[in-house]
């Protein structure tokens, strides 16, 4: 039994703390006071989370919810991160100065996010901190204090920053999550299947998003020619991932399987997995500033051609009035801006550069 802490209130949060609670960790469950509100009164209101869905289900009475997160991880093995990436900054600069040593820090889904709190750490702070390839689980709010999940928690690759402790991360997860290693984060975030299939699929159904905020991206915007550009996406991240030496986890199989509606029946609960509900969605707005905007300025340090992403971040730029090229997570402002392969690795390796 270890105690965990799971700093965030969306859909997947939630999902955490109950998963959690279901598989006898004792849970605390975080969120500021200006973010789902609503949701953390429900959970209250009924004493618990309810799970339905493919995954683990039941009724998880949580042992704390909390907006005061010095209260949430004080004594906690295992902190949770599941929120968008726009707040990993925030939740960060709140976390580092009250986390000690033994204390092990993992994002869902990363972006990179490990190494802005990594780097806000003092030497004296022994804390692992890591992330996921992608999210913990395809789920959603289903009602009052209710989470539905697609699946059941598969498990999941993660990383380290700096990546020498990955090995320490997997073990000290090993109570909460089984998890696989990657070679580094960097490596992670590439193969989030978001990288590949959010933007771009979203992109090309903006005219039935804009109508429907009920949209299913996976039981109605998929077709022979959204699976094509998927398609060429992914062409673009294998260069990509080779230049850098890394592994691929290719996603466009998975995504035509859910596209056979006539077969996998398994699948079908991931199909009605809602979203994206606007242009405004992290469907869009996350991957175009963070897994798209990091991935497409790696290619242009490595002078490798991606014409398809940089056109599906323009799109996002454009439909949302925000230059994502400007605004968004670069190799630059993540301190690798100018390296060579060889030396991103070995920072992220090390967690510093070797002169």
């Amino acid at each position: 039994m270890k105690t965990v802490a799971v700093l965030g209130g969306g859909g997947t949060g939630c999902m955490m703390a109950a998963d959690n609670t279901l598989r006898g960790n004792i849970v605390r469950l975080w969120e500021d006071k200006q973010f789902f509100h609503e949701n953390l009164s429900d959970i209250e209101s009924i004493g618990g989370i309810e799970v339905v869905g493919n995954g683990i289900t039941g009724f998880a009475a949580i042992s704390m919810i909390t907006t005061d997160m010095e209260k949430a991880i004080e004594g906690a093995d295992v902190i949770l991160i599941s929120a968008v990436s726009k707040r990993h900054f925030n939740i960060s600069k709140e976390l580092a100065p009250l986390l000690k040593s033994g204390q092990t820090v993992c994002f869902s889904a990363g972006n990179m996010g490990s190494i802005g709190l990594a780097n806000m750490l003092k030497p004296e702070q022994d804390v692992v901190v890591g992330e996921m390839s992608g999210n913990c689980y395809p789920c959603r709010i289903a009602g009052k204090g209710k989470v539905s999940s697609a699946f059941p928690y598969k498990s999941k690759s993660v990383a380290a920053f700096p990546a020498q402790n990955t090995e320490r991360l997997i073990n000290n997860l090993h109570c909460v999550y089984e998890c696989t290693p990657m070679r580094n984060v960097l490596e992670a975030t590439l193969n989030s299947p978001n990288i590949v299939v959010h933007l771009a699929g979203s992109l090309l159904n903006t005219a039935n998003i804009d109508k429907d905020a009920d949209f299913m991206l996976y039981a109605q915007g998929l077709s022979e020619h959204t699976i094509l550009v998927m398609e060429k996406v992914e062409a673009e991240k294998v260069r990509l991932m080779d230049a850098m030496g890394y592994e691929t986890v290719m996603h466009v199989p998975m995504i035509k399987r859910v596209m056979e509606y006539d077969k996998h029946q398994e699948l079908e609960l991931f199909r009605r997995v809602c979203g994206p509900s606007s242009m405004d969605h992290r469907y869009i707005t996350e991957d175009a500033a963070f897994g798209q905007s990091i991935f497409y300025s790696l290619a242009q340090m490595l002078g490798i051609h991606v014409p398809l992403t940089r056109s599906l971040i323009t799109l996002a730029s454009t439909i949302n009035g925000e230059d994502y090229f400007i605004t968004g997570i670069t190799m630059e402002k993540l301190g690798m801006g100018g390296m060579d392969k060889e030396a991103i690795n070995q920072y992220l390796l090390m967690g510093k550069t070797i002169s």
